[in-house]
């Protein structure tokens, strides 16, 4: 061991004559874990959320949905459109499906609920999201005839609780295209009966959604069979989402339009990922205190060391082995409010999102309590950062007890 090292430590763990310098070194170190745990802790929060929302998002959504360009017109000649996309070499899977606005109604709640309506082929829904693993049943009954000859649909969780329906009850949807007849024109309405119920544990989608399968949703808005309103298709790598995006764009062409999942919630992510951002910089202040605390212990330990200073530079230490004791320290204890920091930080994150201690309101934030996902990446970035924070506070301290005269240490012992 060195004898920087050694009297680094021996500094550190002996005891003084002022208490004001012990209490500040327990400061320090309080002040690094305190901010390390802290900083542990809201980085998991919010990677947490993100992951969370992320994924009710890519679960209950294809990662691209194809439009016949921005004129809202229904897709024609759906087989060739879905072996072009096949052949353009990021897609995995691809299904035709329907979606239109509306308004559901039931005897219950006959104000209604706007919805909008999603026609599926069950089997190649499968392929696409995660819509199967979301509905309490099978998703194929939504082909199988209902009662009185009508079609079937799957309701979202809290919109079957808004209309106050359970499977084998009735709704009644109601969309914007009119039906005309001799005496008036009124808009297009149809009964369904609900099948199922849908939980895709996001509040967004489970109030607003209803399912009918495709050939239902091709009749109900007057549709040919080999019309759609949409392709939607699932990519082979989700991490390349938005290149996967532009090469199927360059094999359609300009008279279709391609959208991602990471486009359509581009506002909603960026929020996120910048609150991550502002909330770090804001706790992050805390390991600045800690750093601030460093500089304090340091610069007091080296005035009460200056006769050991000078008697070590009389014995023959170098400048630079002085200035290495105080780094020295000035980094040890660093390093054991870093560990101890992430210790706490890790320990905490673990025991709130593994008992769900913090719940919340579904309908603002989408998910019912607080998630707390810890990256590997995210705490060796906490390390090094506090770490670097408090060697460049070492840096004054250090210099200054370097520069001390041995003839001016000894002068007045």
């Amino acid at each position: 061991m060195s004898y920087p090292l050694f009297i680094a430590r021996r500094y550190l763990l002996a005891r003084r004559k002022q208490a004001i310098i012990y209490v500040i070194s327990l400061i320090s170190v309080l002040g690094v874990i305190v901010g390390v745990a802290a900083l542990v802790v809201v980085l998991a929060l919010m990677t947490g959320f993100q992951d969370q929302i992320q994924s009710k998002i890519f679960g209950a959504n294809a990662h691209l949905t194809i439009f016949a360009g921005p004129s809202g017109r229904p897709l024609d000649d759906v087989p060739s459109l879905l072996a072009r996309l096949m052949a353009s070499g990021p897609i995995l899977a691809a299904a035709p499906v329907v979606y239109e606005k509306g308004m559901a109604t039931s005897e219950l709640n006959a104000s209604g609920a706007a919805v909008l309506i999603k026609g599926v082929d069950p089997a190649a829904e499968r392929q696409i999201t995660d819509l199967a693993s979301q509905v309490r049943g099978d998703l194929g009954v939504l082909t199988l005839p209902g009662r009185g000859g009508r079609d079937r649909a799957i309701l979202g969780k809290d919109l079957a609780l808004n209309l106050g329906v359970a499977p084998g009850e009735i709704v009644r949807v109601i969309i914007a295209q009119p039906s005309v007849s001799p005496f008036l024109t009124v808009p297009k309405s149809r009964e369904f009966e609900v099948a199922g119920v849908a939980d895709a544990g996001f509040y967004d989608y489970d109030s607003t959604r209803i399912y009918v399968s495709l050939a239902a949703a091709r009749k109900f808005l007057g549709l040919l069979p080999s019309q759609t309103t949409a392709i939607e298709a699932r990519v082979k790598d989700p991490r390349h989402l938005q290149a996967a995006s532009r090469t199927v764009q360059q094999a359609l062409g300009s008279a279709y339009y391609v959208n991602d999942l990471i486009r359509m919630n581009k506002t909603f992510f960026s929020a996120l990922r910048f609150e991550k951002l502002g909330m770090s910089i804001a706790i992050g202040l805390i390991v600045l205190v800690a750093a601030l605390n460093i500089i304090s212990i340091l610069v007091l330990m080296v005035m009460e060391k200056v006769r050991d200073i000078g008697v070590l530079l009389a014995m023959g230490a170098t400048h630079h082995g002085i200035r290495r004791i105080f780094l020295l320290q000035g980094l040890i204890i660093a390093a054991v409010g870093t560990l101890a920091g992430i210790v706490l930080g890790i320990a905490l994150a673990w025991v709130l999102d593994r008992y769900h201690l913090i719940s919340l309101p579904v309908d603002v934030y989408f998910i019912p309590y607080v998630p707390f996902h810890i990256r590997p990446l995210d705490v060796l970035t906490v390390a090094l950062l506090t770490v670097g924070v408090s060697f460049l506070a070492t840096l004054y301290p250090a210099w200054r007890a370097a520069r001390l005269d041995p003839s001016e240490a000894l002068r007045y012992e």
